[in-house]
């Protein structure tokens, strides 16, 4: 069955079973509007819950839909079900962690195969079984466009990378991730042939290190960048250049959305620092998950000082934590947030502000900038918070649930609701 035949499914269902509930809470002006819209009950099968305990069920990247794999009786196999209706072929075995959906919520894609050491393993795309392999590695991975799709598989004792299901050359020595451009026409991993590392982009192997790792391409597409090493020296290779050396350069390179600006994450001695755009930043014991505003102007990052973490904005530290993170800036590029931890209570950090927020995860503002939404996790359950406006508990969340604007004053996310823990796309409208 196609994703779209799926799907189409899925709308019957919805428009079936489609239910508003009208109630909202109100605290000053805000009134939050839910409707609730069924689109599938989740049944995984005792089998399979006994074989490899809970199952990871899939929310899309849009969160209007789900997938997960269901046992069937004993010697009848395994099937992907994509919003409740069966999807995939029967297959004798299945990796619940290898589902992956394209970027735009229409393709999937999983690894199957039997669990047993040394049984084979194949590509299901869009319910498709693919070539057997002897193992296939993760991830698997849509081009951004969601129009190509490419993977990582060992035949015998060497790896090779299949694209858009054409093998690439094979390499005894290992092969690395694969990235695609923005537009989906170029494409690059890491390989490794004679004990030395290099990049194949679109085919052609580039220059020779002791380990080069982490392609990533500029969102316009015109330049690329990864880590290399040569000795006891780390640089980034940034467009064919070799960047500044030090002892250590993580990876990736992030470009900004608006390609003009780069940065990594470096090292000397114990001490870690970012380079942004070749200027070296405050040291600190462990930096992580550079993130860029959408204009790309501004920069945040969480970075470690005698075991505390704070979120470093523009090179101004926060205060410490004992963790940080969700780190998001608004569209618009001025505001920030985060959720930080200190001892058993829970912050959400809006703007530099600190507000103890419960089980706070996934801050989203809307398009306008002018509202932040999140979830809010408690005794199991979960609700929809919008400027400080809770919706009522849900039963549970999905891999990949998170808050979806639609427009200024609607958003949506897909929850599991009732006895049955049916999934549920619910929408909050506001209104003042």
């Amino acid at each position: 069955m196609k994703v779209s035949s799926a799907v189409s499914l899925a709308i019957c269902l919805m428009l079936a079973v489609s239910s508003a509930a009208a109630a909202a809470e109100t605290a000053g002006q805000v009134r939050l509007t839910i409707t609730e819209t069924p689109i599938a009950k989740v049944h995984t099968g005792s089998l399979l819950a006994r074989i490899s305990g809970p199952v990871r069920l899939v929310a899309s990247p849009d969160n209007r839909h789900e997938a997960h794999p269901v046992a069937r009786s004993f010697g009848k196999g395994m099937v992907l079900a994509l919003d409740g209706q069966a999807y995939s072929p029967k297959l004798a075995g299945f990796g619940d962690a290898t589902i992956t959906w394209s970027p735009d919520s229409k393709r999937l894609a999983f690894v199957a195969g039997a669990p047993q050491k040394g049984s084979r393993r194949s590509v299901i795309l869009d319910g498709v079984e693919q070539k057997q392999y002897d193992e296939v590695a993760m991830p698997l991975v849509f081009s951004p466009d969601s129009k190509r799709f490419a993977y990582l598989a060992k035949q015998g004792k060497r790896w090779l990378a299949v694209v858009d299901g054409v093998e690439m050359r094979d390499y005894e020595g290992g092969i690395g991730p694969i990235a695609f451009d923005a537009a989906g026409k170029r494409f690059a991993y890491s390989a490794s042939a004679e004990n030395k590392w290099f990049i194949v982009t679109d085919g052609q192997e580039g220059e020779r290190y002791d380990l080069a790792f982490a392609p990533t391409f500029s969102p316009d597409g015109t330049r690329l960048a990864y880590s290399a090493k040569s000795g006891d020296n780390c640089f980034a290779i940034i467009n064919g250049e070799r960047q500044q050396q030090y002892d250590d350069v993580g990876a990736p390179v992030a470009f900004s959305p608006d390609s003009k600006h780069v940065a990594y994450i470096a090292g000397k001695g114990d001490r870690k620092f970012v380079v942004l755009d070749g200027v070296e930043g405050t040291a600190y014991e462990l930096i992580q998950d550079l993130t860029y505003s959408p204009d790309g102007s501004r920069l945040a990052y969480r970075a470690s000082r005698d075991k505390k973490m704070m979120v470093v904005v523009d090179g101004g530290e926060g205060p410490q934590y004992d963790s940080a993170d969700w780190l998001t800036f608004s569209p618009d590029g001025k505001r920030f947030a985060y959720v930080a931890k200190l001892g058993d209570k829970r912050f959400l950090v809006v703007d530099g502000v600190a507000q103890a927020r419960e089980g706070a995860i996934a801050p989203a503002f809307s398009p306008d900038s002018k509202r932040l939404a999140y979830l809010a996790l408690s005794g199991g359950k979960i609700a929809v918070v919008v400027d400080g406006v809770a919706t009522k508990q849900y039963e549970g969340v999905f891999y990949g649930t998170r808050l979806v604007w639609d427009s200024p004053d609607r958003l949506h996310t897909l929850l599991r609701t009732g006895q049955d823990r049916e999934a549920t796309i619910v929408e909050v409208q506001i209104t003042e």
